[in-house]
C-alpha cells in the first residue's frame, strides 16, 4: 500500500533554534505541473520554472510558518494549510503599493529559517493574504508597522530547497535550485 510507512525516527540533538531570517516572495506559477519542476524522493527542490524571487528581510522571533495537517477518514481527504505569519515594522509609501498588491496576488513563497533551510509553501496553488493589520502603535515603544499573514493549501506539507552552498553565493539562498533568481532587499 502506497500510505505504509518504512522506518522510524530517533530523537535528534538539539542543535537547531526556530525564527525566519527572510522570506523570498515571487508571482504565482503552478510549479509542480511545471516540466522544468524537479524534486527528489526526499521533497528537496532542485529546479523549477524561470522565476524571480524577493528578498523580504524580517527581525528576528517576528515571524512564523506553521503547517497544519487536515485529513478527514470520512472524506478520505488528506491537504496540509501552510501558515506564514511576517511581521515588517517601519511603514514608508512603497509599503502600501506593495501590501496591496501581496493582497491581491497568490504567490509562491521560499521562507529561510535561522537554521538556513529554505522552505518553499504555496508550490502548486500560491498563497493567498488571509490576515493581518497595519499599525502605528499607540506609545512611543510600540511597533509601527505590518503583519501580513499567508495561507495556502497544498497536497505536499512543504518542499525544502536543495542545500545552499551558503550565503554570499549568486540568487542565495535558492543557489541550487535551477531557475530560481533571488533579487536581494
Amino acid at each position: 500500500m502506497a500510505c505504509d510507512i518504512s522506518g522510524g525516527r530517533v530523537v535528534d540533538c538539539k542543535d537547531s533554534v526556530g525564527g525566519i531570517k527572510a522570506v523570498y516572495i515571487g508571482n504565482y506559477i503552478d510549479m509542480v505541473s511545471n516540466t522544468s519542476w524537479a524534486a527528489g524522493s526526499n521533497d528537496t527542490v532542485t529546479a523549477i520554472s524561470t522565476q524571480t524571487f524577493y528578498e523580504f528581510e524580517v527581525r528576528p522571533e517576528t515571524s512564523s510558518l506553521t503547517v497544519n495537517y487536515q485529513s478527514d477518514p470520512n472524506a478520505g481527504t488528506t491537504f496540509f494549510e501552510q501558515v506564514l505569519s511576517v511581521t515588517f515594522q517601519k511603514l514608508d509609501a512603497t509599503d502600501i503599493a506593495d501590501l496591496r498588491k501581496l493582497c491581491q496576488g497568490r504567490p509562491n513563497i521560499w521562507v529561510l529559517d535561522n537554521n538556513d533551510n529554505a522552505w518553499l509553501i504555496g508550490a502548486e496553488h500560491g498563497c493567498n493574504v488571509t490576515g493581518g493589520s497595519l499599525t502605528t502603535g499607540t506609545a512611543f515603544g510600540d511597533m509601527s508597522g505590518f503583519t501580513i499573514d499567508f495561507t495556502a493549501k497544498e497536497g505536499n506539507p512543504i518542499w525544502i530547497a536543495d542545500a545552499s552552498a551558503g550565503a554570499g553565493t549568486t540568487d542565495y539562498p535558492l543557489d541550487n535550485v535551477s531557475n530560481a533568481t533571488v533579487t536581494p532587499a
